[in-house]
């Protein structure tokens, strides 16, 4: 497959509801999923967006994306090639070509599960390392988001420049008290700096 003759395009509301029923349940753990009508909600306000890429009119993979309205970083939220597309590169061209899509963004920042504390730690750790060949960075600080773990990656965008690893990780915090609102976002979303300690923004 050429990934230069694949199409992406936005998603309506029927369409990102369908994959979320079909194909989401099946390609992520029923913790990390956030709730279908939270997601529809972030769409119809604006402060997120999904790409769906098509070769022809059959969907290859699909790429959730949160960017509020003043954040400066987009943020990778669910990102996986449908199964039948597998195994061929196609994802690591998609994910390459994602910062073309991100119009404006300095950075995309890329949450991948903890392999110590996931569910299938072996995808975990191909998660991380697939990321780690596509050039996102691995920042070394974790975040508790609900009921799961997370290493927090960037991935440069667009000749933008995250500063450092403490800015990258202020950042995705910006987005989540942009999204969630400030009381909600601190009671569910915390963040350790390499060493462990809680760092609050």
């Amino acid at each position: 497959m050429n990934p230069q003759s694949l199409t992406w395009r936005l998603l309506t509301a029927e369409e990102l509801t369908n994959v979320y029923l079909n194909e989401m349940r099946r390609d992520f753990p029923a913790g990390e999923l956030k709730p279908l009508s939270m997601i529809l909600n972030s769409e119809a306000a604006g402060t997120a967006h999904t790409w769906g890429v098509y070769e022809d009119n059959a969907l290859v993979a699909y790429l959730l994306m949160v960017r509020p309205v003043g954040c400066e970083v987009s943020q990778l939220d669910y990102f996986a090639v449908l199964p039948q597309y597998r195994a061929g590169g196609i994802g690591a061209a998609l994910l390459a070509a994602l910062p073309d899509h991100e119009k404006g963004a300095q950075a995309i920042l890329i949450e991948a599960e903890c392999p110590e504390k996931a569910e299938d730690e072996a995808m975990a750790v191909r998660r991380l390392g697939f990321y780690a060949r596509c050039g996102a960075k691995d920042t070394g600080w974790t975040e508790h988001l609900f009921d799961a773990w997370f290493r927090v990656l960037v991935l440069p965008c667009c000749g933008g420049k995250v500063r450092s690893p403490e800015e990258a990780v202020r950042q995705l915090a910006d987005c989540y008290r942009r999204t969630m609102g400030e009381p909600q976002w601190r009671r569910n979303v915390t963040f350790y700096r390499p060493d462990g300690v809680e760092v609050q923004f």
